[in-house]
């Protein structure tokens, strides 16, 4: 008897534990935006993604960009500072044929990217003395991660809307990976994240000290915020920078020494569900000014 009522116990027990947990999960899970068309088993849709193949891409100010700290002088600056020596003796950035043999294509790609492996963007740099050195590559200046239309946000302090540099992550982005070539120099690698709202979250893949190419990731936090209860559900987060970072406490011939680094197909691994209802391209109809008469006043 003893044994039987033992048994039943364990079983309301886990009934209690999978309810409480069945709970979490479907208050985490369904959003607060109710349509006339319920979700169906494609509410999850989980995938990964090429973002950028550096294969059609572009470096300057139109595209991917490189600065340094401390930042390296101008010719005028070096002059004006009595013939100081320049902290940064060299620093530049290519897009070069090649890719690494290990690195697979991807023929149904939803971006249209990493379909090739053609090339890859190569930063080369020199720092004259040792300690807390960087290397900043921008993102490109920000365009639809689908539609590749140039994106603006409002700036308050022109009260204007700019197209910041920024690389955009479909969905509701998980991990970010990228490939890397290096040469076995102390350096560790960072992604910086700009949520919607305006934060910057700054992501550690953490020491890149190895030679050759390897690929390389790292885990977005749950609280980055990547969504809001209005439609569009999804916001957009976007990379803004990766950042090559010295470790100060390694050998002073290694930090000063002439590094090369190389990098191909990042890729996220992303949530592209979005909710869906009748009407929901209204506004792109209304924004295009299709429609004859239309009377239009901004402030």
């Amino acid at each position: 008897m003893r044994a039987y009522y033992k048994k039943i116990s364990s079983m309301l027990l886990i009934i209690a534990i999978a309810v409480m947990f069945g709970s979490v999960a479907s208050k985490t899970a369904n959003s607060k935006i109710i349509t006339n068309v319920p979700s169906d088993v494609s509410s999850d849709e989980l995938m990964a993604v090429v973002v950028e193949d550096f294969e059609n891409t572009q470096v300057g100010d139109n595209g991917w960009a490189i600065a340094s700290r401390p930042k390296q002088f101008t010719k005028a600056e070096t002059e004006a500072k009595l013939k100081m020596k320049n902290p940064v003796p060299i620093i530049e950035m290519k897009v070069i044929p090649g890719a690494p043999s290990d690195m697979g294509v991807e023929p149904w790609s939803l971006t249209g990217l990493g379909e090739k492996k053609d090339k890859v963007l190569g930063v080369h740099f020199q720092f004259r003395y040792p300690g807390t050195n960087e290397i900043s590559i921008l993102a490109p200046p920000e365009v639809h991660w689908k539609e590749k239309k140039p994106m603006y946000t409002y700036n308050p302090n022109t009260g204007k809307k700019e197209q910041e540099r920024g690389l955009e992550l479909p969905g509701k982005a998980r991990e970010i990976s990228l490939w890397v070539m290096a040469h076995g120099l102390p350096y560790s690698l960072e992604a910086w994240l700009k949520d919607f709202k305006g934060n910057t979250h700054i992501l550690k893949f953490g020491s890149i000290n190895f030679v050759g190419w390897r690929p390389v990731k790292v885990s977005i936090p749950g609280d980055v915020p990547q969504t809001f209860e209005s439609y569009p559900q999804t916001r957009i987060t976007k990379i803004t920078r990766f950042v090559l970072r010295a470790n100060p406490n390694a050998a002073r011939e290694e930090l000063m020494q002439e590094a090369f680094f190389f990098f191909d197909q990042i890729k996220v691994l992303t949530d592209t569900y979005e909710v869906n209802f009748d009407g929901q391209n209204l506004h792109k109809v209304f924004e295009s000014g299709a429609q004859k008469g239309v009377e239009k006043k901004r402030q």
